[in-house]
């Protein structure tokens, strides 16, 4: 009676919650119509417009105060290109006065002061004042998709993330964005990418690099709600996530922002791919905190959207009709009900420019905007809002008409009216979540005493994700052994070279370098050097840039000398006397100082970050490889992947003696990049990427190992378990078994992307039948079957098969009076011997698939007659051998009684003969209505192929007489 009474009031209160939830966003959706109705057309439409200024600060002068103040634009994004941060030093405390500074002027505004020539005031509270949306992009590991470079934790990528496999390392990140964005007073996070890099293409200048999390659209699904929640929680949800770039340009095949892009694929295509991680943070999300509140549309079109291959929508951004298709799907549809905002990408890129005129001649910006508007999108991203590049006050021209314009046809267009009004109202109402309803000064503006202790003070969580992701990429771990017995020691000369890219915080900044040249050897020295464990020395350590490598690559192969210092020149003395005064001795060029560090070195390590650098030199490491193989052989060679990790290709990975994936290059990476060169490191990650160059596919991987056991469980009472085979669980005829599977693992051995196919496969332990009862598909690497129990004599053994992997434990079910349930284990498949041909973290080659062939088993005598399974067989082919004779006996018997000619004898026979085999064959396939005739044993065969000649023979006899 208690746990009734338990149960009752835990489903009351539950129903109450949820009651309650629904309740609060419809709060907020009534509240947000309050709100809109005691705005004015220019607090309407300014809702709409997402800004870009230049300046980190907003004195009442300035043009970004003007356009808060008096265009009332409900949203700015902070970019480092626009000077809006300062740095390297006190750049949270400047960002946290800049957007308190920004939030002032949205929600006091200018005091009128007609005939007062000095700068506006802040006035007093306006109580239908909106706060604005204060956004920036903060993907982690640096500029360009970092823009606050110094003072918050340096935060990894999100390839680096998918490395560990482990979705809370995702939380955990986001968590921390979440927390340090909020605390600067940043309340819209214009990210996580949700792109799917399907196939990496190292020499596309779109390829998106470590800003994806894998190639997987389940993992990316599940690392982009884990991130999002993180970000939610993180900042108690004052900082919205706006998941990009819908839906995806993950198959892109040129960069959106210098041209649109068409990708060739169906609807249903972008369904299993670039969508599916979208559906997750949507309409499959499992929790609020997993839900995006946002999506950022992309400027990419697709040709065959509709299935007609010969149709190409315009781009996304752009497309009602497509968008709309999207936004009707059921995993977008009650996301965009409940309040879902659909951001624009820049609406000011060059892409854009040449869509609307490839001549690069105008820029219609009204038009751009207002189309814009009308596709779905309710927040417009103006950034560069002019022709060509840099031109702030043509920008900032065009965005003040184009707010001004907007708010003359709202006054004169009802349609376009009902148009903003709807973006405007979902604006406001996810300004109402973040701030709970309250939009005080007190509670929108971020507490500058608490940025000491808030921000910049999560470096350990960063090396804990950066010791799960490193990966070893070539060769095997077994191989890796033999190749490096011992990490390097006090005797060996290290010489680092280091792909040397220099960024700024701002352009009066000074350059900060993504890896500086002496950043491994100083980690080196710190935890390995003499104050440590003395494994390493100073003076054994030479470090030099990537550009330092190719001065001494273009010299050639021959010996670099020093240059000869030039002769003295005569120096007068106070006696008169000419004395010669030699000249200093010359510095060493790059080139010479590597050849001699070069000439005795034992280890050469590189640390390298992507193709492309702006300096020009990220190619020094293929070059080395292809001109300098002699002095690659001689020493230990070792390669730092601080980016994606497959730009070399299989030739240059065999001439390197380790290769290691370290997907990111801010400082715990590097950290945990110099413990795994010294050995000190677990080596736990794996690529969430293809990677050609060591033949390491994401789509085989992914795929169930072929090499495990899948468990089988009986559910009962909603627990999973296996009932002992002394005591077995005991059901009656017409029940149905649940059952259910373990976690199905991949060959990285991780849990199967949920939807992958799992047959359930029923054996007749009698006959030796096999027939796939029911296909299903995982959810969290588990598929679960609902099994009914029919009352059909006999022994059955269930199992479960799901790609390559088809040994599995296995439910046996002997029917008799009763119906006895019993759980076997087989005997568990042997370990693959095959040579890895990808990852060391992947599961080797797959080895031959093992049968179907069922072990021994106990299993109690079923009641009724009994005959040995492996027997089963040969009495089901005496079986049809007999009912063929026996057919073809009465075939010709009653023909030679009709006294018909030889030629209808054999053609009653021939129709006999198939009537039999096809009834056989519908018996041995287990087809519906078959399961009664195994009951029989042997004598089933004789029976089906019987009853089959019978109706053979009578067909033909029909259709004699009929004609």
């Amino acid at each position: 009676m208690s746990f009734r009474i338990v149960l009752i009031l835990t489903l009351t209160l539950t129903l109450n919650l949820t009651s309650f939830a629904s309740a609060q966003e419809t709060n907020w959706g009534a509240q947000a119509e309050t709100l809109l109705a005691g705005l004015d057309t220019a607090g309407r439409v300014g809702q709409l417009f997402l800004v870009t200024f230049q300046g980190s600060d907003a004195p009442p002068e300035s043009e970004i105060a003007d356009l808060i103040a008096n265009y009332r634009v409900g949203g700015v994004v902070l970019l480092a290109q626009n000077d809006n941060f300062t740095g390297p030093d006190n750049t949270a405390a400047q960002a946290i006065t800049l957007t308190n500074q920004l939030q002032q002027w949205a929600l006091l505004g200018f005091a009128e002061q007609e005939g007062d020539s000095r700068p506006p005031q802040a006035a007093p509270p306006n109580p239908s004042a909106v706060p604005l949306l204060i956004a920036t992009t903060h993907e982690g590991n640096g500029p360009p998709y970092t823009q606050i470079l110094n003072g918050l934790t340096e935060l990894p990528s999100a390839m680096a993330l998918g490395a560990t496999w482990q979705p809370p390392n995702a939380q955990t990140i986001g968590e921390i964005a979440g927390q340090e964005l909020a605390a600067v007073g940043i309340n819209l996070l214009l990210g996580p990418s949700l792109d799917v890099l399907e196939n990496p293409s190292p020499s596309n200048p779109s390829d998106l690099g470590t800003r994806t999390f894998g190639g997987d659209p389940y993992w990316v699904g599940l690392f982009g709600r884990a991130y999002t929640a993180g970000v939610h929680l993180g900042s108690g949800n004052r900082v919205a996530v706006v998941a990009q770039h819908f839906p995806g340009y993950g198959s892109s095949d040129r960069p959106a922002q210098e041209e649109i892009a068409t990708v060739r694929k169906s609807l249903e295509q972008l369904k299993q791919i670039e969508l599916a991680p979208f559906f997750a943070v949507t309409g499959r999300a499992n929790e609020p905190e997993g839900t995006t509140d946002g999506l950022l549309t992309s400027h990419i079109r697709y040709q065959g959207f509709q299935g007609n291959i010969r149709a190409t929508t315009a781009p996304v951004s752009f497309d009602p009709q497509a968008l709309s298709t999207l936004m009707q799907l059921p995993e977008f549809a009650p996301w965009r009900e409940q309040g879902g905002v659909i951001v624009s990408d820049e609406l000011g890129v060059r892409a854009v420019e040449r869509f609307y005129d490839d001549t690069l001649q105008e820029f219609p910006h009204r038009r751009i905007a207002k189309d814009a508007l009308l596709a779905g999108n309710d927040l417009l991203y103006l950034s560069d809002f002019a022709l060509g590049d840099g031109d702030y006050q043509s920008h900032l021209a065009n965005v003040k008409d184009t707010i001004t314009w907007f708010q003359e046809r709202y006054e004169t267009d009802p349609t376009f009216q009902q148009r903003v009004d709807e973006a405007a109202r979902r604006v406001i109402q996810l300004k109402l979540r973040l701030y709970n309803g309250d939009f005080s000064l007190s509670n929108v503006l971020a507490d500058s005493t608490l940025v000491e202790t808030m921000v910049g003070r999560q470096q350990g969580a960063v090396f804990g994700v950066a010791q799960a992701a490193i990966t070893l990429i070539a060769p095997s771990p077994a191989e890796l052994i033999e190749r490096l017995p011992s990490p390097p020691d006090a005797n060996d000369r290290i010489v680092i070279f280091t792909d040397v890219r220099n960024t700024r915080q701002c352009r009066d900044c000074p350059a900060q370098a993504a890896i500086g040249v002496g950043d491994l050897e100083q980690r080196m020295l710190a935890l390995y050097g003499p104050s440590a464990s003395g494994q390493v020395r100073p003076g054994q350590i030479s470090s030099f840039t990537f550009g330092d490598l190719k001065a001494f690559l273009a010299a050639g192969p021959g010996p670099i000398f020093l240059p000869t210092a030039a002769p003295g020149t005569p120096t007068a003395t106070s006696e008169s006397e000419a004395t010669s005064t030699p000249s200093p001795t010359p510095t060493p060029p790059p080139a010479f100082l590597v050849q001699e560090a070069l000439s005795g070195a034992d280890w050469i390590i590189f640390a390298k970050l992507g193709n492309g650098g702006s300096e020009g030199d990220s190619d020094a490491l293929r070059l080395f490889l292809a001109q300098r193989p002699d002095i690659a052989r001689t020493s230990r060679v070792v390669v730092f992947a601080y980016d994606a990790p497959y730009f070399l290709d299989t030739t240059e990975i065999s001439k390197l003696t380790a290769y290691y994936g370290v997907y990111s290059h801010v400082g715990p990476f590097i950290d945990a990049s110099v413990r795994a060169l010294f050995q000190e490191s677990p080596l736990a990650g794996a690529p969430p990427v293809s990677v050609a160059g060591i033949g390491y596919d994401l789509f085989t991987i992914t795929q169930p190992d072929p090499n495990q056991v899948i468990g089988l469980f009986v559910v009962n009472d909603g627990v999973a378990e296996s009932p002992p085979s002394a005591e077995p669980l005991e059901v009656v005829v017409g029940e149905t078994l649940h059952l259910q599977t373990g976690i199905i693992r991949d060959r990285n051995d991780h849990p199967v992307p949920d939807g992958t196919v799992v047959q359930f496969i029923r054996q007749d332990r009698l006959e030796g039948f096999f027939n796939v009862i029911a296909e299903r598909p995982t959810s969290g690497g588990v598929a679960q079957l609902d099994y009914l129990l029919e009352a059909v004599r006999g022994q059955f053994r269930i199992t479960a098969a799901a790609g390559e992997a088809h040994v599995s434990d296995g439910v046996d079910i002997v029917v008799g009076d009763n119906v006895i349930v019993i759980r076997i284990t087989p005997t568990p498949a042997p370990t693959s011997t095959a040579t890895a041909t990808a990852t060391p973290t992947a599961t080797s080659t797959p080895s031959p698939t093992p049968t179907l062939t069922p072990g021994p088993t106990t299993t109690p005598e079923a009641s009724g007659p009994r005959r040995p399974a492996t027997n089963g067989r040969w009495q089901m082919l005496l079986g049809l051998t007999l009912g063929l004779l026996l057919t073809s006996g009465v075939g010709w018997a009653f023909a030679a009684n009709g006294r018909i000619t030889l030629t209808r004898r054999v053609r009653l026979l021939l129709w006999g003969f198939m009537g039999a085999l096809l009834a056989y064959n519908y018996l041995a396939l287990g087809l519906p209505g078959s399961a009664w005739l195994t009951t029989l044993g042997g004598w089933a065969g004789l029976l089906a192929t019987l009853l089959g000649g019978g109706v053979g023979l009578t067909i033909h006899w029909v259709v004699k007489h009929e004609t």
